[in-house]
């Protein structure tokens, strides 16, 4: 009893905490160019201190990055209410027209309504759109951002038109420059500057301003120091963040806000100093930086088709873990891509294409370095491959386009190519070489999966039966009805001929389960034969439904072709197939431990799977 009361106490707080979260999304425009990129903005309210994370759900055509987020607090009256804006980067994978769907949090009590967008081909012209911002007259290219932080002395700060002096406190926000390119870096420094006179209380809360249109990353630490500006000592508190921006046009950068508790004026007139400070009573202000504007230009023409739009300065190197192999072995390809800029943004390279070599999925991972407030990294893919023949194979040099600042040019990084030594694998344990008509230049077959055999030449018992029939008199009717039962025949195999797709479709079942009954057949010494001969069973199956070749068809193109047909399989069969999947291509290529018993158990699984895919998908 007193666990129920527990869970339900616990049910009622959290129906309480998410009934007042509301969420609310926003696009920065609602038409672009497939080559361009959106920003989608989700702000989460709520009348509580902290408010959930969003939950973006797959967002068809979209490659996503998280941009960062914002948040501001505000109590009135006791009652505390707070809103988080999370900002996210969208890159366009398609053209055609999509459609973000709503997005929530845990236990809120209202999502975001949907957004429409449409992709367009690239360099096609888009009409100015509501929400996106608006255009301005271009700055002078030659003016400095306004109060360069390197020189302390320099400081742009407001001064008091009575007076002529500079407050006792203040925020200033400044930009290492005032014109950039999209992704160029450009550092954005916050100053929370004060004199002795401002008698501060307490610690103080910084509010990060609003950058929407910039990918941002922090560059801690937070420096402190001392400066005079216009006669006037000072201590200061700097903050450096490196923004990216994802968009040309005039960028706006909101105000930065210090939350600060000073003494408020009208204390103890008798205690002085230090005891002044301490008795006073505090009071809350907010203190603002003024809004920048940074001018971000477009890439400039003459970029190479396979630009993704990174701003720096790249190297890259390719290498394998062994370059001697067996065909059917191996190689785990690693391709590096170092340098300065977002180099966490850097796609994947295309895989090339060599029918001599079979591509798994890619893995990638980014390492980021911050020094000398420069963002700069590297991003590692590896890739496993797996030789199919014998022979010498060469990867050719993977390209990676930039486009370098200080140059004010477009470079390439490339890798050198790497040569692969194939020698002919034991017999058994080597997948099925391709066709002479796929092969690559240079590579050299050595084996066939499939041998055919002429049987000797026997008599034709036709013409004895028509020399027999001849005697037969009606019955010479039925080379009649033979002869319009062949042209039945023959319109039908035309009809099929004509259908090639449906044909390869309607027949995939039968060849795969032909393939899996030679598979059973082979002795026990053969057991990795047959092993190959499952793996392709399968393979060719999936291929033969989806209309596509087996050779280099990967696990997750097969689930995704799949899902889109007219009658997809069930989410149990994709995972059978999966499970299937994995396990066919391990006992392929690492037979070790494999007899024969348990390869036929494992073809008459197989079976049974695409016996139940048949029935799912339909003829």
């Amino acid at each position: 009893m007193k666990k129920l009361l527990l869970t339900l106490a616990a049910c009622a707080l959290a129906a309480r905490a998410g009934a007042g979260v509301v969420v609310t999304s926003a696009l920065d425009r609602t038409r672009v160019a497939a080559d361009d990129q959106l920003v989608l903005s989700v702000t989460v309210t709520g009348d509580q201190a902290s408010v959930p994370e969003p939950k973006l759900p797959p967002i068809e055509a979209f490659s996503i990055y998280d941009s960062g987020r914002s948040q501001s607090i505000s109590i009135v009256n006791g009652h505390i209410a707070s809103s988080v804006v999370y900002t996210y980067v969208l890159s366009p994978r398609s053209v055609g027209h999509f459609r973000i769907p709503p997005i929530g949090t845990d236990g809120a009590a209202q999502a975001s309504t949907p957004l429409d967008v449409d992709v367009v081909k690239p360099g096609a012209k888009i009409a100015p759109d509501a929400a996106a911002p608006a255009a301005a007259a271009a700055p002078d290219e030659n003016a400095p951002a306004a109060g360069d932080p390197s020189d302390t002395n320099a400081t742009a700060a407001p001064t008091d038109a009575r007076t002529g002096r500079t407050p006792a406190a203040m925020v200033v926000a400044t930009l290492d420059k005032s014109r950039a390119v999209v992704n160029e870096q450009v550092t954005l420094t916050v100053r929370f500057l004060y004199s002795q006179e401002a008698q501060l209380l307490g610690n103080q809360q910084y509010e990060a301003p609003d950058l929407t249109g910039f990918l941002s990353m922090d560059l801690p630490p937070v420096r402190n120091g001392t400066t005079i500006i216009h006669g006037r000592p000072y201590a200061y508190s700097e903050i450096k963040t490196a923004l990216f921006p994802i968009q040309s046009g005039r960028l706006k950068i909101g105000s930065a806000a210090v939350h600060a508790q000073v003494a408020r004026p009208g204390g103890d007139p008798f205690a002085a100093g230090f005891f002044n400070s301490f008795f006073a009573n505090p009071q809350a202000v907010v203190l603002h930086s003024d809004p920048l504007t940074l001018r971000v230009d477009p890439p400039p023409p003459g970029k190479p088709a396979d630009f993704t739009g990174v701003v720096g300065r790249l190297a890259a190197r390719a290498s394998v873990d062994h370059a001697d192999v067996k065909a059917g072995e191996a190689v785990t390809l690693t391709v590096d891509v170092s340098g300065s800029g977002n180099v966490q943004s850097i796609p994947e390279p295309p895989k090339p294409d060599l029918p001599a070599l079979r591509f798994f999925d890619t893995e990638s991972s980014a390492t980021t370095d911050k020094a000398g407030d420069r963002i700069s990294g590297r991003k590692t893919f590896r890739t496993v491959l797996v030789a199919r023949v014998s022979g010498d194979v060469s990867l050719p040099s993977f390209r990676f386009s930039y486009y370098d600042p200080q140059s004010k040019a477009y470079a390439v990084a490339a890798t050198s190519p790497i040569s692969l030594h194939v020698a002919p694998g034991a017999p058994g344990a080597v997948p099925a070489a391709p066709s002479p008509a796929q092969s690559a230049p240079g590579v050299t077959a050595f084996g066939e999966d499939v041998r055919y055999l002429k049987t000797a030449p026997q008599r034709d018992p036709i013409s004895a039966a028509l020399v027999a029939f001849a005697d037969l008199g009606p019955w010479h009717a039925l080379p009649f009805a033979a002869l319009a039962l062949a042209a039945l025949f023959d319109w039908r195999r035309r009809a099929a001929d004509s259908d090639p797709r449906g044909r390869r479709f309607r027949d995939a079942r039968r060849r795969a389960e032909q393939r899996l009954k030679a598979a059973s057949a082979l002795p026990d010494a053969q057991a990795a034969d047959a092993a190959a001969h499952v793996d392709e069973a399968l393979a060719a199956f999936v291929a033969d439904k989806l209309d596509v070749p087996s050779a280099g068809l990967t696990l997750k193109t097969a689930l995704d072709g799949l899902k889109s047909l007219r009658r997809p399989p069930a989410e149990p069969t994709l995972a059978r197939l999966s499970a299937a999947w994995e396990e066919a291509d391990l006992r392929r290529f690492a037979p070790g431990g494999v007899d024969g018993s348990d390869a036929r158990r494992f073809a008459g699984e197989i079976a049974d799977l695409i016996r139940t895919l048949d029935q799912e998908i339909g003829r």
